[in-house]
């Protein structure tokens, strides 16, 4: 069996299931209340209050499972769905990395990034990226861990949400409103396909006209979104979720003569979510059914975290094997002060070797032996010069060298020219200037290289826009891969 967690500021919920990546099997499920004061936003506030919370959970319902997925709604826990060329692994993690907004990222001090798979196609893929701090999630494992449960992973609610309904869409324009606590999401479907969601504070209570004029404002908000992007559908449908049966037959009167009155109705269980009973409780554990599906196939932010903090491992290991070479250093230094102080004991010494150096037949014969060093020097030179371009030449990238090859054959399907710069074959980097007529073109070139195993990574520059003869051109650093 799977658990499910979703923490809200005012509630836990648990759901124990079987989950797929397209369909979910629930077993049992059940919500218990959080202490006031205890976590905010996704923020813990009072650690002991929800490690006291879960352990209550846990021995109250007689949970016998010890490992989790948590669900959690938070600007801390920052989520974004793109389209991405079929990479996999910590390659796609670097590509996703590489392409995020520097505003969004900036305001993490020390963020880790994780993403699961949404569709494959031939040559791209949709995937949902995952940005937080490293000490917001070490404070989730720190709390679960000190009540003995492994968390397997931490996901962002709302992007579960929409994967989990996209099933029951159609090819409609479709609005969900979801009310958690005091925040209502608002998710909008068009043409069967998701399209953006925006979640707005609630401050009036379900069941009263002041409520309903929010409903509204929310509806309005997210049509006016959909009219800016050009998008012509109506709407056809809209479902809420969160109010009890009281609560929605007051909404749908008070809505009486708002234009989209009649589209207004309690959300349903889809049919990819299946339970013995309780279908009618759906739209309160929206989240913690939707955690229930498995994102398997990416890297979670658990799994980087652990890679991150494995590299800091590693530079502390090499840290330990410089300190004794340092020691080494200083010890030498001491023993250089130690010779120069004898050498000084030696001044006199030193004063008859002077004498000897000014005499005019040693001189005469140091000018004679100069002059002969200086040739000998030139002729090194020259012989050095000759060695160097030698080098030079033999390092250089050959035009049938299979890495030519590789990169030929990457560039030729999207039309890209590239032109070699350097190739140093000590440190395995080699430097390339692609250039085409757009940029997309040379995206899918540097994502092909991405994805040679022969490189072991793939980094460049901005581009530059070549007036000449409109092209736009790209600086790339390509590193071999050992072996």
């Amino acid at each position: 069996m799977s658990v499910s967690v979703f923490l809200s500021n005012r509630s836990i919920q648990v759901v124990i299931g079987d989950g797929r990546s397209k369909k979910a099997k629930i077993d049992r499920f059940f919500e218990d209340i959080v202490p006031e004061d205890t976590i905010l936003n996704g923020t813990v506030i009072n650690e002991k209050a929800l490690e006291d919370t879960i352990r209550g959970a846990w021995s109250k319902h007689e949970i016998k499972e010890k490992s989790v997925d948590l669900i959690l709604n938070s600007p801390h826990l920052m989520a974004r769905r793109i389209e991405m060329p079929c990479l996999s692994g910590h390659k796609a993690t670097r590509y996703i990395m590489n392409e995020a907004d520097e505003k969004d990222i900036a305001r993490f001090s020390d963020p880790v990034t994780g993403w699961y798979p949404l569709v494959r196609n031939k040559n791209t893929q949709s995937v949902v990226s995952e940005t937080a701090e490293k000490e917001f999630i070490k404070t989730y494992i720190k709390i679960f861990g000190a009540v003995g449960i492994k968390l397997n992973s931490i996901h962002n609610g709302i992007n579960l949400a929409v994967n989990m309904m996209q099933t029951q869409v159609g090819r409609g324009t479709v609005v969900y409103m979801i009310l958690d606590g005091m925040t209502l999401t608002t998710m909008l479907f068009t043409g069967g396909a998701y399209f953006n969601n925006l979640s707005t504070r609630v401050y009036a209570a379900p069941g009263t006209s002041e409520f309903a004029g929010e409903i509204r404002n929310a509806v309005s908000s997210i049509r006016q979104f959909a009219t800016a992007q050009h998008i012509e559908e109506q709407i056809s449908d809209i479902y809420v979720a969160g109010l009890n049966a009281d609560e929605m037959n007051s909404l749908v009167a008070e809505m009486q003569g708002y234009p989209l009155a009649d589209l207004i109705k309690p959300i349903v269980c889809p049919p990819n979510v299946s339970m013995r009973s309780g279908r009618e409780k759906f739209g309160s554990f929206i989240f913690s059914f939707a955690g229930l599906f498995d994102t398997a196939g990416g890297v979670t932010l658990l799994e980087a975290l652990k890679k991150s903090s494995a590299g800091y491992e590693t530079k502390k290991s090499v840290f330990k094997v410089v300190i004794p070479y340092v020691l080494l250093s200083l010890l030498l230094v001491i023993a250089s002060v130690f010779v120069l102080v004898t050498m000084i004991a030696k001044s006199a010494k030193l004063t008859e070797l002077q004498m000897y150096n000014s005499n005019e037949k040693v001189l005469a014969d140091a000018a004679e032996y100069n002059s002969v060093v200086r040739e000998a020097e030139s002729l090194g030179r020259a012989q050095g010069s000759a060695d160097l371009l030698e080098e030079y030449i033999d390092s250089y990238p050959k035009p049938d060298s299979e890495v030519n090859k590789a990169i030929s054959l990457a560039a030729r399907d999207e039309n890209v020219r590239v032109t070699y710069d350097s190739y140093s074959a000590s440190t395995g980097l080699l430097n390339l200037v692609a250039t085409a007529g757009t940029v997309e073109k040379i995206n899918k070139f540097i994502a092909n290289l991405m994805s040679l195993d022969i490189f072991e990574n793939v980094d460049y520059t901005g581009y530059s826009y070549n007036e000449e003869d409109n092209t736009w051109s790209i600086n790339v650093t390509c590193t071999l891969a050992e072996g």
